[in-house]
């Protein structure tokens, strides 16, 4: 396999329900995680692009966080009706998906 050319991080941190912060697994990261992994590997990406699953990337507040590299992308707030969108537009096409982009916001 050739070295790919794009690494996907999707945030699967777990803090206790009462902390102010939230989390991304409590908004459904691990299913979404799945999803994406799937849908990667079932449309012939998966020789291109690896989906991880990351603990914290610090923004768990506008979770669930997703980061893709090495085009440093940050998106915020990632649901699965999304990641058609994210898996077309950058993981095929290489465009950020501006919607979905993180604020530029101080790290958590």
């Amino acid at each position: 396999m050739p070295k790919p050319e794009r690494h996907v991080l999707v945030c699967l941190n777990l803090r206790p329900s009462e902390n102010p912060k939230g989390s991304c697994a409590a908004k459904g990261s691990e299913g979404l995680f799945d999803a994406l992994k799937a849908m990667v590997k079932d449309r012939g990406l998966g020789g291109r692009v690896i989906v991880n699953r990351t603990n914290c990337l610090k923004h768990c507040s506008r979770g669930i966080t997703v980061a893709v590299y090495p085009d440093n992308v940050w998106y915020g707030g990632v649901r699965p009706e999304d990641l058609e969108e994210i898996f077309q537009t950058h993981l095929r096409e290489g465009r950020a998906v501006e919607r979905l982009l993180m604020p530029d916001i101080p790290w958590e």
